[in-house]
C-alpha cells in the first residue's frame, strides 16, 4: 500500500533533507584538516597608555602547538584593542605556547600601501613607535600559552 504525503509535508521533508545535507558538507565542527584554534584577544599598554595602531604576531614554539609553524596576526585597533587570526577573520591561534612580536605604529599609517596608478608601489617602513625588542622573535620576552576555551592576553610593554 503506498503512501500518499501531502504537498506541504513533502516541501518540509524537502527542505530538511536539504538542510542535512549542507550541514553534513559544511563539517559543522570546522575543518578537520586544519589545527585546532583557541580565540585570542586583549589590550596592548605602553608607557602606561592604550595603543592606538600597530601590528602583532604570535608564532607558536616548536613542540606541541608548534608542529606547523602556522603564525597568527592582528592589527591593534583604537584603544589598544585587538584580536587574532590565522586561517578567518578572528579565529583564534594554534593552541599550545606562542611567542608574541608587537610592532607599535602611528594611527592611520598603512603598513600595506595601495599600488599607483602606473601599478608600482612607493613602500616605506612603517617606523617601529615602541622598544624594538619586542618586534623580534628572537628578542621578544612575550609568551602567550593558547588554549581552547579562549585566551585573553594583556600587554604592557616597557623600555
Amino acid at each position: 500500500m503506498a503512501t500518499i504525503v501531502s504537498g506541504r509535508a513533502s516541501r518540509l521533508i524537502a527542505a530538511g533533507f536539504v538542510v542535512a545535507l549542507i550541514s553534513a558538507q559544511s563539517g559543522c565542527g570546522g575543518d578537520p584538516s586544519l589545527p585546532k584554534l583557541g580565540k585570542v584577544s586583549g589590550t596592548v599598554t605602553y608607557q602606561g597608555k592604550a595603543v592606538d595602531a600597530g601590528h602583532i604576531v604570535f608564532t607558536p614554539v616548536a613542540g606541541k602547538g608548534g608542529e606547523t609553524g602556522q603564525s597568527a596576526t592582528g592589527e591593534i585597533s583604537s584603544g589598544g584593542s585587538y584580536s587574532i587570526t590565522t586561517f578567518n577573520t578572528g579565529d583564534g591561534a594554534i593552541l599550545g605556547e606562542h611567542v608574541v612580536t608587537v610592532e607599535l605604529r602611528k594611527a592611520g599609517e598603512d603598513a600595506y600601501p595601495k599600488p599607483n596608478a602606473d601599478g608600482t608601489i612607493d613602500y616605506k617602513l612603517p617606523k617601529s613607535l615602541g622598544p624594538v625588542k619586542y618586534s623580534k622573535a628572537e628578542t621578544s620576552p612575550l609568551r602567550c600559552t593558547v588554549v581552547a576555551e579562549g585566551t585573553k592576553f594583556d600587554m604592557e610593554l616597557k623600555d
